[in-house]
């Protein structure tokens, strides 16, 4: 025969019920006597509440951008920015010496007059070999000239021609070496590119620097860039623009908030597992946050609100979910319509209502201690009278 005990009591909080259904199967084996079979069936009340999905990790605090500012030129350093201090974009960070550097431009001021006088020289020579040339051809045809004379006059022309494109390409040389030399010149006073902080600034005047020498490095703070490093298990699941939460101990207990800017494109392994960097950007215009602080970010992948179960309560099949709840003392199957799954609990959207009781097994002789999920429901064990423990 089959005997069913029901023993409903009450969990922790008044949003819990705790359900063990023994079920006691007795077979006859002939005379021999009878065997003894239990299911443990665990039941909670479906409450309001949500799930959410995350994926976190540690990161550094890191300028938004960072810039070290190189020499263009050689020089002796006049001035210079020091660490910690605060500029403006095209405030003057370093400057050289400019002495040579004028000198250098007067005397490309000059040889570019002087091509330019060359050049309007050999135009008019030029023009004067034309008019001879065209003459010295109208006496050939009255027989006044022999092709001889004809003849000197067109290379007369042709060598006036080439001296003009000649004369030309050394005023387009000295075009050109006026430009570079006002563009030394301005390479003697670097400004900063954006607005920030000199982060590294150790030039003294008198310092001589070379040519693509770093003279400072600026960093952008007034934004922070936090960077995580994510699996390839959990990459998958993250997406630029999702809500990321931030917290660190120099916050105390405040969280700040942001989203996914950029994800890292190709994966870098370390000790066999690929690793990819994904990153938030927050303002900092208050200074909370400063490079190399340490900070936790929390990506948010998915949240739903709606009636929560434990996640172990609930059954797949392919596309379709299905949930056992107890009715009037019977254990019903319902086909539910699931949200967020954290592993812990899930989202029931439809197909269930608030205070049914759902029913999940448990191994026959399992021993349940005092525990609480993350919805606050407890579950507690029950003294089953005429039950060896």
């Amino acid at each position: 025969m089959t005997k069913k005990k029901i023993f409903i009591g009450t969990g922790i909080t008044t949003a819990a019920v705790l359900v063990l259904l023994w079920v006691f199967v007795f077979k006859g084996a002939g005379t021999t006597g009878a065997v003894e079979a239990a299911v443990n069936l665990q039941g909670v009340k479906a409450v309001p509440g949500s799930v959410a999905i995350k994926v976190e990790g540690p990161s550094v605090a890191e300028p938004y951008r960072t810039q070290t500012i190189r020499s263009a030129i050689e020089g002796v350093v006049t001035f210079s920015r020091g660490e910690g201090e605060t500029v403006e974009k095209d405030d003057i960070l370093v400057t050289l010496d400019e002495s040579d550097k004028r000198i250098s431009l007067q005397q490309s001021e000059i040889n570019l007059s002087k091509a330019q006088l060359n050049r309007d020289k050999s135009k008019d020579l030029l023009q004067k070999a034309l008019v001879s040339l065209e003459g010295k051809k109208k006496l050939f045809t009255e027989g006044a000239l022999s092709e001889d004379q004809v003849d000197e006059a067109q290379a007369a022309a042709d060598n006036a021609e080439y001296l003009l494109k000649s004369a030309e390409l050394d005023l387009s040389q000295a075009r050109l070496a006026l430009e570079l030399a006002k563009k030394d010149l301005n390479s003697t006073k670097i400004r900063a590119p954006f607005s920030g902080v000199v982060i590294n600034g150790e030039l003294v005047p008198g310092d001589m620097v070379s040519k693509g020498a770093p003279l400072v490095t600026i960093a952008d703070i007034s934004r922070i860039r936090l960077t995580a490093e994510v699996d390839e298990f959990d990459i998958g699941k993250v997406e630029k623009g999702q809500r990321v939460s931030i917290t660190s101990d120099s916050l105390g207990d405040k969280i700040l908030t942001s989203k996914v800017d950029s994800i890292s494109p190709a994966a870098e392994v370390v000790n066999n597992i690929s690793i990819f960097k994904v990153s938030a950007v927050i303002g900092n215009t208050s200074g909370i946050l400063k490079p190399g602080m340490s900070a936790d970010i929390s990506i948010l992948i998915k949240s739903d609100k709606g009636l929560i179960v434990p996640s172990k309560a609930v059954s797949h099949i392919r596309t379709r979910s299905y949930i056992k709840v107890l009715e009037n003392n019977e254990v019903k199957t319902k086909k539910i319509t699931t949200g967020a799954d954290n592993g812990i609990n899930i989202v029931v959207l439809d197909g269930l209502s608030e205070g049914d009781v759902v029913v999940f097994e448990q191994p026959a002789g399992f021993s349940l201690g005092s525990t609480a999920d993350s919805t606050g429901n407890s579950v507690i064990p029950i003294s089953i009278p005429g039950v060896r423990k």
